[in-house]
């Protein structure tokens, strides 16, 4: 383990307790409803949240599984894309943590020449298969797909598992070209499930460093030179069944009856998250 920021990175506020959870609590700004997870973990306990198993949680247990699931995963990334303004949607895109390619399949139908990176070896191994040198491994930095730039760049259920966030909106300014655009979609702790379920919360796991609110990622965003251009709550994913499952029993959380029964019916379930696409300049929106 590691220590986690004593102030708020936002507003400065000393913390309060919010949650106790299993292995960790979770703390709150006063100031700006902002939480985080104390005390974040050291490196090896994120090289074990982020091993092989982690793609277990997808309930992909055969080739047969793998279909359903990257049909989910692009309907939903094609949903992100649609609110990027319309002269927004063309030109060379980068997803960061794009995992075994998925949104990428879905951005190059949508006419994004498309590209992406992941930490994970294991992802990217799998993704070359289809991507080729479009993939590569490693955080978002320089000697990452050396010079290129980008006109939209992803970051879909990326930022709340940074420690710190700033240092991939730098980096993300840096590769981006005039006009560029980031698009996010993460969890809102000030959303209506978050809310209703407490600690039950799906969004309550130890890789999830940060739970922003609507509020608090505006403020970071301005401190840190983005304009936000929209910023959407109540978003809502494409599931199936089976995967609901598979994440639920991964996480040790109860499976309400008769869930596995659907399978791979698709499901649009509201999971408490936001979208967010932000340009680089001064000020908030």
């Amino acid at each position: 383990m590691t220590q986690a920021p004593s102030r708020c990175v936002v507003c400065g506020d000393r913390p309060e307790p919010r949650l106790d959870l299993r292995a960790y609590r979770v703390l709150r700004s006063p100031g700006c409803g902002l939480e985080w997870r104390d005390p974040f973990p050291d490196e090896s306990e994120l090289a074990a949240l982020y091993d092989s198993g982690y793609f277990a949680r997808w309930g992909i247990d055969g080739p047969e599984a793998l279909a359903p699931v990257r049909a989910m995963k692009q309907a939903s990334f094609r949903h992100f894309l649609s609110h990027l303004p319309r002269q927004a949607r063309r030109g060379r895109l980068l997803d960061v943590g794009c995992a075994l390619g998925f949104g990428l399949r879905a951005a190059g139908e949508a006419g994004f020449d498309a590209w992406g990176i992941d930490v994970s070896a294991e992802a990217i191994e799998r993704a070359r298969q289809e991507f080729g040198e479009r993939v590569a491994v490693g955080a978002l930095g320089p000697d990452v797909l050396p010079g290129l730039r980008f006109d939209v760049i992803t970051l879909i259920d990326v930022l709340e598992h940074l420690p710190d966030p700033a240092v991939l909106l730098a980096a993300a300014r840096g590769r981006l070209a005039p006009d560029g655009r980031i698009l996010a979609v993460l969890p809102n702790a000030a959303s209506a499930m978050r809310w209703l379920l407490g600690r039950r919360w799906p969004h309550y796991v130890p890789e999830h460093l940060f739970h922003w609110t609507p509020g608090s990622l505006r403020r970071f965003l301005a401190s840190s030179g983005w304009r936000v251009v929209e910023l959407r709550t109540g978003i809502r994913k494409v599931f199936t069944a089976r995967y609901l499952v598979a994440y639920r029993r991964h996480q040790g959380r109860w499976i309400p009856p008769g869930l596995g029964l659907l399978g791979d019916r698709v499901l649009r379930v509201p999971t408490g998250e936001m979208l967010l696409v932000a340009t680089p300049g001064g000020g908030g929106a």
